[in-house]
């Protein structure tokens, strides 16, 4: 990990501070990462890609209050981090101010203590992959892909990729941390049948090292099963229905529940669940966590956007909304403390997100699922985004199978999901026990009952 981050970060919030900022805290950060794609058992192009930055938030002090601004730059000389100073300053000072502006003092920072047993449980380890071991990978689960099938018509490409990033924060308050973190990732689309009949699909895997990737084939037989078993799909009519969404689609409403949890969004009543808390939002059998340090999560970290500590915290309980997911800001409006959700980036305000976000699992698997639920939808992609976050109105595209005793008995396609999503989070009758990670997202396959299905 660099201390040069970590020194650039500690010289811009210095340099605010002599040049009139009352509080200061900056991001240094370095990216670097590779890519290679492969199609036809061809090399199609191999990217590198390069980038450092820092940014900058300044606070001064104006008869109305503090008020504040942020911008970026990729000029890390002493000359850049001058200029970036001087202009933040100068925006800060015709900006408005914010009664309720929270400075970076005051924030539950992580101890020395706590960040040498972080360093000492979360070692950084590095992705372990080159380009030749990347292209090898891709290479080898396009052929699986392939070779599964005479029904596999055509590759979309295999990509694999590989990268690391480094960042460090610095505040007024004198707390200055930095962390690193490795990332790898495997992916291969494929075409099964052909002409108007074609269908496409796709499957991959992620997680921090290579070698704890799927193995490349597979991953390419899964994208292929996929395809395949796409091939013949057709519309349905309309009706209301218990729809089942895999894990890797579940994750979305895990995403939605997510976005109506933001405490600014709840500040502004952009919320659905606004008026929610300590209600029941779920069926009692649903509890969700959010863990920053979960052994299989990619999400993990120690402290937040703004430097405060995170914590393990369970957001539903027994189907109860415990709290909102909150920065400083949101939580001095809402009157809380503060949960460690902040999300930084170089420029413009606080953002607020999940660390790993966790769905418990059920015990019944997806078989008996079906078996116990007798017809339905088994839903395995969406399309498009019609969800209002305001309203919680759902419709989306989508294609799966369609389930009538117990049994899959065909694809289908072109048709549209429809409810509103305080119902499906109320209506869910069925968690599987199949919890699967996706990145920095778990969960089951869910099934919801008396959605509305438009078709033919």
């Amino acid at each position: 990990m660099s201390t040069h981050l970590k020194d650039i970060a500690n010289q811009l919030v210095d340099l605010a501070k002599q040049s009139g900022a009352s509080h200061a805290d900056a991001l240094s950060m370095l990216d670097s990462g590779q890519s290679i794609q492969v199609r036809h058992a061809k090399l199609e192009s191999v990217e590198r890609e390069d980038s450092r930055g820092v940014g900058l938030r300044a606070f001064v002090e104006t008869p109305q209050g503090l008020a504040f601004a942020s911008a970026s730059s990729s000029d890390v000389s002493e000359q850049g981090l001058k200029n970036l100073v001087k202009q933040v300053i100068s925006m800060a000072n015709i900006s408005e101010a914010d009664p309720d502006a929270v400075p970076p003092e005051g924030a539950n920072h992580p101890t020395g203590d706590d960040m040498k047993a972080w360093a000492s449980k979360h070692p950084y380890q590095a992705h372990g992959w080159n380009l030749d071991a990347a292209k090898e990978a891709a290479l080898m689960c396009e052929q699986a892909g392939l070779d599964h099938s005479n029904q596999i018509s055509n590759s979309e490409g295999a990509h694999a990729s590989f990268g690391e990033t480094s960042i460090a924060y610095a505040a007024s308050d004198n707390f200055a941390a930095d962390y690193q973190r490795a990332s790898s990732s495997l992916s291969l689309s494929l075409i099964a049948g052909k002409g108007e009949k074609m269908q496409r699909d796709y499957a991959y895997t992620r997680s921090r090292q290579a070698c704890d990737l799927r193995p490349a084939n597979d991953v390419g037989v899964e994208a292929a099963e996929r395809s395949l078993r796409m091939l013949g799909a057709s519309g349905l009519s309309g009706r209301t229905s218990t729809v089942i969404f895999e894990p890797r689609i579940a994750t979305s409403i895990l995403g939605h529940l997510a976005s109506a949890m933001n405490g600014r969004s709840v500040l502004q009543k952009n919320s659905f669940l606004s008026d929610a808390l300590d209600e029941l939002v779920f069926p009692d059998f649903v509890h969700i966590y959010d863990d920053p340090e979960h052994p299989d999560g990619m999400g993990n970290r120690l402290f937040d956007g703004e430097g405060t500590r995170c914590q393990a915290r369970t957001i539903i309980e027994a189907g109860r909304l415990t709290g909102f997911l909150t920065d400083r800001y949101a939580a001095k409006r809402l009157h809380t403390e503060p949960t460690g959700h902040a999300r930084r980036g170089f420029t413009g305000d606080i953002g607020i997100g999940t660390s790993n976000m966790m769905l418990s699992a059920g015990e019944m698997s997806q078989e008996e699922m079906l078996h116990d639920m007798g017809d339905g939808i088994l839903v395995t992609e969406l399309m498009g985004f019609g969800v209002n976050g305001v309203t919680g109105d759902y419709s989306r595209g989508a294609s799966g199978f369609l389930i009538e005793g117990g049994k899959l008995v065909r694809p289908v396609q072109g048709i549209t999901l429809a409810s509103n999503l305080k119902d499906m989070f109320a209506n869910i009758a069925y968690l599987g026990n199949d919890l699967t990670w996706f990145g920095s997202m778990a969960t089951p396959s869910i099934a919801i009952k008396n959605m509305m299905v438009a078709g033919e």
